[in-house]
């Protein structure tokens, strides 16, 4: 069933055609579609449109060149450095210094990222990490806060999440794992895509992150200690969304839709790290952390709490 499904991006869309009567069909097996026929039909795939820049897509999978046309800008960005091996790690984690984030260069769902990272042991797993999706890796200042996806359809902001990692809150009796167990009992959470939230799995991030904590699935912990059990807070790793749309500072909004200019993407997913959006990153000191081709809607439209946003709508206004 979930292979043969269109994802909940790509179903938001085509519901949005359905309801206004404008035709489509199935292309492929995934989730190439074609809304309405002859000279006046659109393609979509997840949320890539037929309009979307094939150069766009390629500058923002490549987070340094993403960085550098940023920091052209004048957008807030971490400071880091590219590299490819071991020796280069020792010199980037001196240059830049501790805490650092790590992550491969053209990854994406929050695969091979840590955040965070105080010590070499860690940097050196984290690196190994993000080198099994990526030969290229970047380090870089680890900034405070906490994540925020802004989205952005032909270059106006029309919604914004906060984003918490997968955790756990201790209650001084039941083990890290019985917590696991009970926070996957949420009808709202299911396997992959499924539904609005995702199964916490234990996976090598979660596994690092009890290593470094001195942790095992046994471990009980202290009542009203919090846990991340990742380092993203992607919601295909287990995370939840809060909307946050009414919240966000116009500087930051129109800072938003620059960066979609300068990419050059239709529809975007901006990464923003800060401790307020309701302030200016110049007041908080937050950064934009990257810019994502093909973002996903599902933040959007089911929030874990909050108002659910139909981001569909502009993207039909867009295409016809």
């Amino acid at each position: 069933r979930e292979q043969e499904r269109l994802g909940p991006s790509t179903g938001s869309i085509i519901e949005e055609a359905t309801a206004r009567g404008i035709p489509w069909i199935r292309l492929n097996g995934r989730s190439l579609c074609q809304l309405g026929y002859g000279a006046n039909q659109k393609r979509i795939q997840a949320t890539i449109t037929s309009q979307t820049s094939s150069i766009s897509v390629e500058l923002s999978c490549n987070k340094t060149d993403t960085k550098h046309l940023l920091s052209q800008a004048e957008v807030p960005v971490p400071q880091g450095k590219e590299i490819r091996s071991l020796e280069a790690l020792e010199d980037a984690v001196k240059s830049v210094g501790y805490p650092l984030a790590i992550k491969p260069i053209d990854g994406n769902h929050g695969r091979g990222i840590t955040a965070d990272i105080t010590t070499w042991e860690t940097a050196q797993k984290a690196f190994e990490e993000a080198q099994q999706v990526s030969s290229s890796v970047i380090v870089e200042k680890h900034i405070e806060g906490e994540d925020h996806r802004l989205l952005v359809v032909n270059h106006q902001l029309v919604a914004a999440a906060k984003r918490s990692p997968a955790h756990v809150i201790g209650d001084g009796k039941s083990t890290i794992q019985q917590l696991i167990d009970e926070i996957n009992k949420d009808p709202r959470r299911g396997y992959g895509h499924e539904k609005v939230l995702t199964a916490i799995e234990v996976d090598r991030m979660t596994q690092m992150i009890f290593d470094s904590a001195g942790y095992t699935l046994d471990t009980v912990l202290p009542e009203g200690k919090l846990l991340k059990l990742k380092d993203t807070a992607n919601l295909s790793t287990g995370g939840t969304a809060t909307d946050v749309t009414h919240k966000v500072h116009p500087e930051v909004e129109f800072m938003a839709q620059r960066v979609s200019k300068v990419i050059g993407l239709d529809i975007c997913g901006i990464d923003v790290m800060t401790t307020d959006i309701s302030l200016p990153l110049s007041e908080t000191g937050g950064a934009v952390l990257e810019v994502n081709a093909a973002p996903g809607f599902r933040m959007h439209i089911a929030p874990t709490e909050g108002l659910p946003r139909n981001v569909a709508a502009p993207v039909m206004d867009m295409l016809f």
